[in-house]
């Protein structure tokens, strides 16, 4: 598969802002969207290469197969959501797309292979350490110079079915 080929699992679409409360009610009020997953993090991912600590809140929406998610970013590595995106300009500001990696493990083994082949930067993964114990992984692919912004892949364990990260395809 390549990672053209990938887009087919396209779930999400994802917009950084500066207060996520704010772009919540924005939300709701411009699209009418209410039914929102909140969460803080703080998590350990290599960013381009470097282990770092990354803090965000964020909100998410499953409407049908497809998601909204709202980042907002709060410490550590969070350069690739706040450089060349003006905060102050919009109270959301599309950031990237997600493209589920579906299967097992070895999928997700597989598209970090084409990632490698493609000279793509990994501009986040997570875990840092690799294991397919952990149940579920993702990276940021810096795709900016192809198509103009970031390209997300998650891959969660199919035992972990249901987990609000990944609606189910339609």
């Amino acid at each position: 598969m390549t990672i053209g080929e990938r887009y087919g699992e396209l779930f999400q679409m994802s917009y950084i802002t500066r207060d996520l409360d704010a772009a919540l009610a924005h939300a709701r009020d411009e699209l009418g969207i209410e039914d929102f997953h909140t969460s803080e993090s703080e998590i350990d991912v290599l960013s381009y290469g470097q282990p770092r600590k990354l803090a965000v809140r964020a909100a998410m929406a499953n409407i049908g197969s497809r998601q909204l998610e709202i980042i907002q970013p709060v410490s550590g590595a969070i350069e690739i959501y706040t450089d060349e995106v003006d905060l102050s300009g919009h109270i959301l500001n599309f950031h990237h797309t997600a493209i589920a990696v579906r299967g097992g493990y070895e999928e997700w083994q597989r598209l970090l292979a084409e990632v490698a082949e493609s000279g793509d930067e990994l501009a986040y993964l997570f875990p840092a350490e690799q294991h397919p114990a952990q149940g579920l992984a993702f990276c940021y692919v810096d795709t900016r110079h192809r198509i103009g912004h970031f390209t997300e892949f998650l891959w969660v364990d199919p035992a972990l079915n249901g987990l609000h990260a990944i609606p189910q395809p339609a």
